[in-house]
């Protein structure tokens, strides 16, 4: 109990310096549900805070099979809301979303996995176009004390075939991220939470320069 207890402190406390900093938190809740053999489903909710003030949320559920431990497909759909505009209201929008999940056998302790995912995009004020993401991820199979602390790192890009887009010009976003995954409660494996520091790069239409936004995070997953 004085672990967990310290755990949750520690959780409190850095997520509390990374809401007071001048840079964006965010945090993750997701739980995933194994149906029968490979079928599952996943439930996703994703909110963003700017200076301490609610920014954008998203809510996402997908439903997937996995082949094998290094293959699986899943289907679903996003709903993103986005504060836009000088009223700050919420615009709305509905992705439609395919995801393709390959994974190398553990070398060495290494593990690489590639997540490729193909989302719909119709925005107010914009023709519908299909945005690409690519993440690959590096994690290790090390367990530090009891709460199985283990670091990992993770690059992903973003190319969106806009109208008019050159295909020269279609990568328009970078997230680079390392972190930390753990065990709140040792003796339970089907709750695991991590760390991390995100810097995300971002060009807006019309600019030259890519803008680069520093973001800490937090992620709880639930699986059963």
């Amino acid at each position: 109990m004085k672990h967990i207890l310290k755990t949750t402190a520690l959780l409190a406390l850095l997520s509390a310096c990374a809401l007071a900093r001048d840079d964006q938190a965010w945090l993750n809740a997701s739980v995933d549900y194994t149906i029968c053999g490979g079928l599952y489903l996943h439930f996703g909710q994703e909110v963003e805070f700017d200076n301490s003030k609610f920014m954008d949320d998203e809510s996402v559920l997908l439903a997937g099979y996995s082949f094998c431990p290094y293959f699986a497909l899943a289907l679903g759909h996003r709903i993103v809301r986005e504060r836009g505009g000088d009223a700050g209201h919420l615009l709305t929008e509905h992705r439609p979303t395919l995801e393709l999940r390959l994974a190398a056998p553990e070398f060495w302790t290494l593990r690489f996995d590639l997540r490729s995912r193909f989302e719909f995009r119709d925005k107010k004020h914009t023709q519908p176009y299909i945005r690409y993401r690519e993440r690959l991820r590096l994690r290790t199979s090390w367990n530090i004390t009891e709460f199985r602390f283990s670091p990992y790192a993770s690059e992903e890009l973003f190319f969106s075939d806009k109208a008019g887009t050159s295909d020269s010009d279609l990568l328009d976003s970078t997230r680079s991220q390392i972190g930390i995954s753990f065990r709140p409660v040792p003796q339970n494996d089907s709750l695991s939470c991590s760390l991390y520091f995100m810097v995300l790069h971002e060009i807006d239409d019309g600019a030259s320069d890519w803008a680069p936004l520093n973001i800490f995070g937090f992620d709880v997953a639930y699986s059963f």
